[in-house]
């Protein structure tokens, strides 16, 4: 059975996870998720709470500017669209 997406993938928290020179298992470990998990959210079958979104951003060292970029892609993107 193919698992259908229901949020959009967070393709800046894949690149800053690359950045930090992380991998989906050690960030898992430090933010006390499992790697199943972790994929599912990063890859839009799942969403992030709030205290998951805050260690990640500890945890890859995030800055606080750059949080809706990474986390609320779609949120950005409306709200520019609406701008216009």
């Amino acid at each position: 059975m193919m698992k259908n997406k229901k949020h959009p993938e967070l393709v800046a928290l894949k690149g800053k996870i690359r950045e930090q020179k992380q991998s989906y298992r050690t960030l898992g470990k430090e933010i006390g998720m499992s790697v199943d998990a972790l994929n599912n959210k990063i890859n839009g079958y799942s969403i992030f709470n709030l205290d998951e979104v805050n260690k990640i951003v500890e945890a890859l060292h995030i800055d606080p500017s750059e949080i809706l970029k990474i986390f609320f892609p779609e949120m950005l993107r409306n709200a520019t669209k609406n701008k216009q």
